[in-house]
């Protein structure tokens, strides 16, 4: 095997390792499972993770990089397109379509995990900056009259928002409908014009 090889090998494996970790995360939390469970789940025993990660800690650690640069790309790709906040507050909407289940645990189990680790405080800091930066791009040219400081704070407003209803909203199905549309008339009206 050529070095190249050898190194998309490697990465392939640590992939499949962190995709199997994110099953488990996401049943389990970070600290619930365990490398057996994710052994079981990526199909390669424990001595092969422990080739492509040192501990479990470091495959939490890649396993975190990856939720939050994967909310970011989220984020980045569906918020531009809103002229409302309409599907934001509706968790059954084509807003949320491509956030899976899977991803709404470890999402919540991330923010978890920053209210205790400094590392993933950092971790989400960083995504969080390079999301912003381009809603700042995408959403200020939609809106040629809002000043810098209106455009971010509208910015910072629907990532709260949005994090709201990612630990919020989908686990309390007792919403009602129409206050839900009040609301969304409100927030759209002072969020869109």
């Amino acid at each position: 095997m050529s070095k190249s090889e050898n190194e998309e090998f490697f990465q392939q494996r640590q992939q499949l390792i962190i995709s199997a970790a994110k099953v488990c995360f996401s049943q389990s939390g970070f600290h619930g499972a365990s490398m057996a469970d994710i052994s079981r789940e990526s199909g390669l025993g424990a001595g092969q993770i422990y080739r492509y990660f040192e501990s479990k800690e470091l495959i939490v650690s890649e396993t975190i990089k990856s939720i939050a640069a994967n909310w970011r790309l989220f984020l980045q790709n569906n918020l531009p397109r809103q002229s409302s906040t309409a599907d934001i507050i509706n968790t059954e909407s084509g807003f949320w379509q491509d956030w899976p289940y899977q991803d709404r645990c470890l999402l919540l189990e991330m923010y978890s995990e920053a209210s205790r680790n400094q590392a993933v405080r950092a971790v989400l800091a960083q995504e969080e900056q390079l999301l912003i930066a381009e809603l700042e791009t995408s959403l200020c040219q939609q809106s040629p009259g809002v000043s810098d400081q209106q455009c971010n704070e509208r910015i910072q407003f629907l990532l709260m928002l949005v994090d709201g209803v990612a630990c919020r909203a989908f686990g309390d199905n007792t919403l009602d409908h129409r206050e839900k549309g009040r609301i969304n008339g409100i927030l759209s009206h002072h969020l869109f014009g």
